[in-house]
């Protein structure tokens, strides 16, 4: 009888003693559940969803913005405009608040004009903000009217074309050695087809391009002359990778009617050569349609502006800036 009784009591004890681990467990697990509740509330997710974006919107900007961005966002109510520039193809995270400023500035929800305009800084003035260019970038050196050269810049590889391809007197008309040879290969080519390319203008000195633009701001303006123009400094002549090609008997006028012209447009490209002011991209470029202003890019990415009819301007800031 002792032996049932002394089980019967360490029964009772190991009961209540389950009892007690039981409720110790129960609010153990309430009071870490409890934590991480708190916790979770203080994340972006739970912050995000309290102003209605669903869960794959939250992970579009999770993956998309950084700590500031997403507390400027937590401030906003619900706007799709955050989730519609992350999926803008040339979307730059270091321009998120310039898109924003643009578009309150402008009252447009054109996210691709937006972002288009941002990138390239033509959300300035022209000939503000201006900077140097980076001339070790070579021919993916950017100049226009946001980046300038030196007066004293001068390409180190100039190659005198000849007369066989470019008008003016003998020594005249220079390029780059890149692409006087790519010129060269894609002459060759033409000229099989029964096309005869010439080169108008190529490099051009500072001196060369004041000039130029001096003479069209006096007998018309400045803003035709900046129009048709660059001013010294801001031109890609003075790269040395710019050639304005033109066919035997057509001019500036009525080359874009021209068969060199459309084989031009179908094949510069792969010989590293784009239509740097194409038609319907001024407001990028910031000049007037080109049709014979070509500058050499190299093959690769010159086929990706070609493929993807963007500007040198955007392709340099997505990728090359």
């Amino acid at each position: 009888m002792k032996k049932i009784k002394l089980n019967k009591h360490y029964f009772k004890i190991i009961f209540k003693l389950g009892i007690i681990l039981l409720i110790s467990g129960i609010s153990l697990f309430s009071f870490i559940n409890i934590k991480k509740q708190k916790e979770y509330k203080k994340t972006f997710t739970y912050k995000l969803t309290q102003l209605g974006y669903n869960k794959n919107e939250i992970a579009t900007i999770e993956n998309t913005y950084q700590n500031e961005e997403i507390n400027y966002i937590l401030k906003q109510e619900k706007n799709n405009i955050f989730l519609n520039l992350a999926q803008e193809k040339y979307f730059i995270y270091r321009n998120f608040y310039d898109y924003l400023n643009y578009q309150k500035e402008n009252n447009t929800e054109n996210l691709n004009l937006i972002v288009e305009k941002v990138n390239t800084h033509t959300n300035s003035e022209y000939y503000s903000n201006s900077m140097a260019t980076d001339t070790s970038k070579k021919e993916l050196m950017l100049v226009n009217k946001y980046h300038y050269l030196d007066e004293s810049y001068q390409p180190e590889n100039l190659i005198i074309i000849p007369p066989t391809y470019a008008w003016g007197d003998y020594g005249s008309q220079q390029a780059t050695e890149e692409t006087y040879n790519a010129f060269l290969n894609m002459w060759t080519q033409a000229h099989e087809q029964g096309y005869y390319l010439m080169v108008n203008s190529s490099y051009r000195t500072f001196k060369e391009q004041e000039k130029i633009y001096n003479n069209y701001k006096k007998n018309y303006g400045t803003v035709y002359a900046d129009s048709i123009a660059a001013r010294p400094g801001y031109s890609e002549h003075q790269t040395g990778y710019t050639l304005d090609i033109f066919e035997k008997g057509y001019s500036q006028d009525n080359f874009h009617n021209s068969e060199s012209y459309k084989w031009l447009i179908d094949n510069a490209h792969q010989y590293g050569f784009i239509l740097r002011y194409p038609e319907s991209k001024e407001d990028i470029t910031g000049y007037n349609y080109e049709s014979w202003h070509f500058r050499y890019v190299g093959k690769k990415v010159a086929t990706y502006i070609h493929d993807n009819n963007i500007t040198f301007d955007e392709y340099y800031t997505y990728f090359t800036e």
